[in-house]
C-alpha cells in the first residue's frame, strides 16, 4: 500500500511499519520471510528480510526482525594509477528487537531498538544505535497511529565526518469496513503523511486494500515524495496475497512516476506463517 503501514493490521514486518500494532491485534505469533528486487532501474539491489513477533501475555508482545541490503559490485582501484586491482560489493545489516504494549483495549504502544551494521569498503566499517516508538488508536470505526523510526546515533566510518540514519515521523488514519453475507468482504483505506528529520521534506501515502475471508487480498497505493530531497520520489504500488491454513504468500510492485524514477520496477515477495 505505498508504505501507508502506520495503521496497518500487524503482520510478521509489523516492527518495521508500527509495532503497537502487534498487541492491539488478536494474533498470537507471526513469523515472515522476503526478498525484494530494489531499483532495479537504477542500480538493482537486494534487499531480504526475516521477521516476526510473538504474544507473551494478553497485554504485551515481543519482535524481533533481521533485514540484509546488498548493492552492486564496485571497482576497486589503485589511487595513483586508477588501476582496477578488485571488486567490493557494499552491504548493510540492520537486527532490531521490540516490544508491544497494550495499555488500554483501544491504545497500544511499542518500542524497537535497532543495531545497523554498514561496509562500504572503506578502512573501517560504520554501526549506530537507534529505536523506532508507535502508538496506534483503535476506535473501530477509525485507527489513528504515530510512529517515530530510526532516532539514535550517527554512522561512522572511522574518518572525521558521520551521516545521520533517515530518522522520520509519520501520522496516519485509516478504516476498515466488512460487509456482506457473514461480513466475508473487508475494505480497508489508510491515508498517512510524514517529514524527515535531516533534509526537512514531506512525504504522504495513500493506499486501499479488499480482503475476501482472509483468504485472499489486493491493494493498490500512491506515495508522494519531493525527488529533488527524497530518492524514491513519487510512486504507485499494486500487491495481493493469498493466505491458507496460515500460509500466506504475498507480492507487490512499484511503479515509478517520473521518467527517470529509481523506484520503478522495483517487486517484493514474502512467505508468512500466522496462528
Amino acid at each position: 500500500m505505498a508504505g501507508a503501514g502506520t495503521v496497518l493490521d500487524a503482520t510478521p514486518y509489523a516492527m518495521w511499519n508500527n509495532i503497537a500494532s502487534t498487541a492491539l491485534g488478536e494474533q498470537k505469533f507471526q513469523i515472515g520471510a522476503s526478498y525484494s528486487l530494489w531499483q532495479p532501474s537504477f542500480s538493482s539491489n537486494n534487499v531480504a528480510a526475516v521477521a516476526g513477533y510473538g504474544r507473551v501475555t494478553k497485554f504485551m508482545t515481543i519482535s524481533a526482525g533481521v533485514k540484509y541490503f546488498s548493492y552492486p559490485s564496485m571497482d576497486i582501484t589503485d589511487g595513483t594509477t586508477g588501476v582496477v586491482t578488485g571488486t567490493f560489493a557494499p552491504m548493510e545489516l540492520q537486527a532490531g528487537i521490540g516490544l508491544g504494549f497494550k495499555v488500554l483495549p483501544i491504545l497500544s504502544l511499542g518500542v524497537n531498538v535497532n543495531y545497523v551494521h554498514s561496509d562500504i569498503g572503506g578502512p573501517k566499517k560504520g554501526g549506530a544505535v537507534a529505536g523506532d516508538f508507535g502508538a496506534m488508536l483503535d476506535l473501530k470505526f477509525l485507527r489513528v497511529g504515530l510512529t517515530a523510526a530510526n532516532i539514535g546515533s550517527k554512522l561512522n566510518y572511522g574518518g572525521a565526518s558521520s551521516y545521520n540514519l533517515p530518522a522520520n515521523v509519520k501520522l496516519g488514519v485509516g478504516t476498515v469496513q466488512n460487509f456482506g453475507d457473514d461480513k466475508k468482504h473487508g475494505i480497508a483505506v489508510n491515508l498517512q503523511g510524514g517529514m524527515t528529520f535531516e533534509q526537512s521534506a514531506f512525504f504522504a501515502e495513500l493506499g486501499a486494500q479488499y480482503v475476501f475471508n482472509d483468504l485472499f487480498r489486493v491493494g493498490v497505493g500512491y506515495h508522494y515524495g519531493d525527488q529533488d530531497k527524497l530518492v524514491a520520489g513519487s510512486y504507485a504500488s499494486v500487491g495481493a496475497g493469498i493466505k491458507l491454513l496460515g500460509i500466506s504468500v504475498n507480492a507487490a510492485y512499484l511503479i515509478g512516476l517520473s521518467e527517470n524514477s529509481p523506484i520503478g520496477n522495483t517487486f517484493s515477495v514474502g512467505l508468512g506463517y500466522s496462528f
